[in-house]
């Protein structure tokens, strides 16, 4: 009885995209942009899905777990990593406003530092 009730509650789990290990299957991976107050994908974050041409009219970063720090924060100029969730999308994040100036490529998974945009991030492209 106690395996039979073990194995519904797994297969209900795991039907709802949830696995033993608690994490959603890759394919049900979130598609979005997110940046980061800190280096090494650390402290508060602020998502996006589609493009921005100015991140001054954005919300600011915002607490998603346990490093809140930077929560507050304006998006704009204070980013510096990020992390691209989408499995078919490039995005782009530009030291100007309106995609112009230096840039940061992130390809379709790839996480890392800014390094031409650190601190001074203005715009984000997403394009697939």
């Amino acid at each position: 009885m106690r395996r039979l009730i073990s194995r519904i509650v797994v297969g209900s789990l795991m039907a709802g995209g949830i696995t033993a290990l608690g994490a959603a299957p890759a394919s049900a991976a979130c598609q979005q942009f997110i940046l980061y107050y800190h280096s090494n994908q650390q402290g508060a974050c602020w998502h996006t899905n589609t493009s921005r041409p100015d991140l001054a009219n954005t919300g600011p970063f915002s607490c998603d777990g346990d490093d809140c720090r930077g929560a507050g924060e304006p998006v704009k100029n204070n980013a510096a990593s990020g992390w691209n969730w989408y499995d078919y999308v490039t995005a782009v994040v530009y030291y100007n406003s309106n995609y112009k100036g230096a840039y940061d490529v992130f390809r379709p998974l790839d996480k890392k530092n800014l390094v031409n945009t650190y601190n001074e991030n203005a715009s984000v492209t997403l394009a697939g």
